[in-house]
């Protein structure tokens, strides 16, 4: 009965059977009695990442996962690699490695992979022993960069018939060849020399658009440069006053040519300008070619009078004394869509653009670009010096601006009318100085809607302020990449974002000159700021 109720209660036949596997089992785990091959379980620990640099990249990986059974072994995880410009990588004769790694990480350079060609790559984990790869791990497309060693050419460079070209050393740099961009007359160089970063190439044909090329050993591209030569003044339709020798010619010709004229100069002669009022639109340039620039020397100042949509001076230096002259002193009536200094050296003026007296004086857009602004008065680089006086836009780029007290200023008792004022790849040098300002709108109700600082280096001053009080601060302020050396001295602290640089002029630039300040040469030698500052200073 006993035996019964035991049997009934607590095992059934079924149960039984499922001790029996059980103890079964557990036998078949003993590791003295464990027969055929041990086996193991491995898995990637993450996705593949892909850091870029210039002209590389480097995959990599965490490292793989592995569970392991038998006989107190352990698996080592070793990566099976493939890339290939295959994207299935059906085809093995696309792959451009396939191998087995201890590495988490793979290199790839334009050694390794053709510059600009898409190429895929994929990563299991591989146990030592046993089985159990893992699953392939997958990247999307991805490509490396070429190696580009020249660099942008620079607008005093280039001509109607004559290039300088710049370039960086590659230990396998051999040769360089320029041709018209349809393929026609070829030119090739040497260029194997480890000191040579520089090449003028002439009897170029103008008005062309070009083609420069450099090569290593084997014919990989190092770089790939377009450009166009300068059309010659009759090509371009200028008004021609290089045949004469009167240096009044500029003055006596200004207001007789046509509305939207751009005017051909000698380039090293030097043209008198007394004060005079220009009414109509006008671009004056210096000929195409190398040399001095045609020099415009003030003895007083423009003036603009009427509705004008573009005044221009392009590649020419304009001189005058720093206690008297100005670029222009506006006091007629004027609405001036644009005004552009474009490649110039402007140079010992009270003021490069004043704007003064009664009556509306609107400029929409005033640009200095790839110029470089010295020694200027107390009148600064732009001033308002009355309340009918606006300025919308303000764009300094790719310029130097060296021993300027206040770069922008409106008088004390007038409210100035700002909208946005952009600062791009610019060097400053002893400017702002004399405890000056960069923007100096003190007067209640100025407005100054934005300023947006980017890439600009300042450099030595003994003295210099950000704004002048709340009125001058513009409502919004935006820096990025921008440094002052530690011998930049700024009153009241650096403006928001630009970053003091732990090394002085001296460290920074190659000869900077803190007594003729304007004899300083701020070519960058601090290879941490070589993207910083007027690009004419980078190497």
């Amino acid at each position: 009965m006993r035996y019964k109720n035991f049997m009934g209660s607590v095992f059934s036949i079924g149960r039984m059977f499922f001790l029996f596997l059980f103890v079964a089992s557990i036998y078949a785990c003993n590791k003295d009695a464990a027969p055929g091959p041990p086996t193991s379980l491995t898995e990637m620990g993450s996705n593949i990442g892909i850091a870029h640099a210039d002209t590389s990249l480097v995959l990599s990986w965490s490292p793989g996962l592995a569970a392991w059974e038998g006989d107190s072994r352990q698996a080592v995880v070793s990566y099976e690699v493939q890339v290939s410009s295959d994207s299935t990588f059906n085809d093995a004769s696309q792959n451009v490695f396939d191998f087995i790694t201890d590495s988490t990480s793979l290199f790839l350079s334009d050694q390794e992979l053709t510059p600009l060609e898409p190429y895929f790559a994929r990563v299991r984990t591989v146990a030592s022993t046993g089985t159990g790869n893992s699953p392939w791990m997958r990247t999307s497309r991805f490509q490396v960069r070429p190696i580009e060693l020249f660099t942008p050419i620079k607008v005093w460079n280039l001509s109607h018939e004559a290039v300088v070209l710049n370039f960086g050393r590659h230990g396998e740099l051999t040769k360089m060849v320029v041709e018209t961009a349809d393929g026609a007359n070829p030119r090739e160089f040497d260029v194997s020399d480890d000191k040579l970063i520089s090449m003028q190439l002439d009897d170029l044909t103008s008005n062309t658009n070009y083609v420069a090329r450099l090569f290593r050993h084997d014919d990989r591209s190092l770089g790939v440069l377009e450009f166009s030569t300068k059309p010659t003044v009759e090509e371009a339709g200028y008004i021609d006053l290089r045949g004469s020798s009167d240096p009044q010619i500029l003055q006596n010709t200004l207001n007789t040519v046509p509305d939207g004229s751009v005017i051909a100069l000698k380039r090293g002669m030097t043209y008198t300008m007394e004060g005079f009022t220009l009414d109509r639109g006008v671009t004056l340039i210096s000929e195409p070619g190398f040399g001095p620039q045609a020099r415009i020397e003030m003895s007083s100042s423009f003036d603009v009078a009427g509705s004008i949509n573009l005044i221009k001076f392009e590649d020419v230096a304009i001189t005058g004394d720093m206690g008297s002259t100005y670029v222009f002193n506006l006091s007629s009536a004027s609405d001036i869509a644009r005004i552009e200094l474009e490649s110039c050296l402007i140079s010992d003026q009270r003021g490069v653009l004043r704007l003064k007296d009664a009556g509306l004086k609107h400029i929409d857009s005033y640009v200095i670009n790839n110029s470089i602004v010295q020694n200027i008065g107390g009148y600064n680089v732009l001033m308002g010096d009355h309340a009918d006086a606006s300025v919308n836009n303000v764009f300094f780029t790719n310029s130097t601006f060296i021993n300027v007290p206040d770069v922008i200023r409106w008088g004390n008792t007038i409210a100035a009318k700002l909208n946005s004022i952009v600062v791009e790849d610019v060097t400053f040098f002893r400017a702002p100085n004399d405890n000056k300002y960069l923007i100096n709108t003190q007067r209640t109700g100025s407005n100054a809607a934005s300023l947006n600082i980017r890439n600009t280096l300042f450099g030595y001053t003994e003295g210099a302020r950000s704004f002048n009080g709340n009125n001058s601060t513009p409502k919004s302020v935006s820096t990025t990449n921008s440094f002052a050396t530690s011998d930049s001295k700024w009153d009241r602290g650096l403006i928001t974002g630009v970053i003091a640089y732990p090394a002085t002029s001296e460290q920074i630039f190659a000869a900077p000159d803190k007594t003729n300040f304007a004899n300083s040469d701020l070519t960058i030698i601090d290879e941490t700021l070589f993207t910083v500052g007027d690009p004419r200073w980078r190497p």
